[in-house]
């Protein structure tokens, strides 16, 4: 009997320090989000065209620790988001500096569409309800918004 107390005893300390083990999924998912909040925050206030992308690496670790029920809505954020920073890397544009009535020079009208279309759905309905949604879920759920 001591041995089994002491191997869920070992088993326990072990789950907390390699994972932080936490019986609430959605606890870990709030703390994620106050984690991220002032890296959001600052690409919200960024009057930059291209900071959302800044925000991808935040949004993807949100999205690893989500819910159940607001995990497609990151796929939905996320999707367009990614395709459009592969667009523009596939491109060798800069996101900050990109102006669709006025594109780099040497910029084939193939590479534009393909930045143009990436950039629409990113802005589509689909990707605006879900971030939605999502920002709302982290008000309502874990009482903060993903970004003051």
């Amino acid at each position: 009997m001591k041995l089994l107390a002491l191997t869920a005893l070992l088993l326990g300390l072990v789950c907390v320090a390699v994972a932080g083990c936490s019986s609430d999924p959605q606890a870990d998912y709030c703390e994620a989000v106050e984690e991220h909040q002032a890296g959001l925050s600052d690409v919200a206030a960024s009057d930059d065209a291209g900071a959302v992308l800044d925000a991808v690496d935040d949004y993807e670790e949100l999205a690893e620790q989500a819910p159940r029920d607001i995990a497609d809505d990151w796929s939905a954020v996320l999707g367009p988001l990614r395709t459009l920073e592969e667009a523009l890397a596939a491109h060798d544009v800069d996101p900050s500096t990109y102006r669709a009535d006025e594109p780099p020079a040497g910029l084939d009208a193939d590479a534009r569409e393909e930045i143009e279309a990436a950039a629409r759905a990113v802005g589509a309905q689909r990707t605006v309800d879900a971030m939605a949604a999502v920002e709302q879920h982290a008000l309502d759920v874990c009482g903060t918004p993903l970004s003051r």
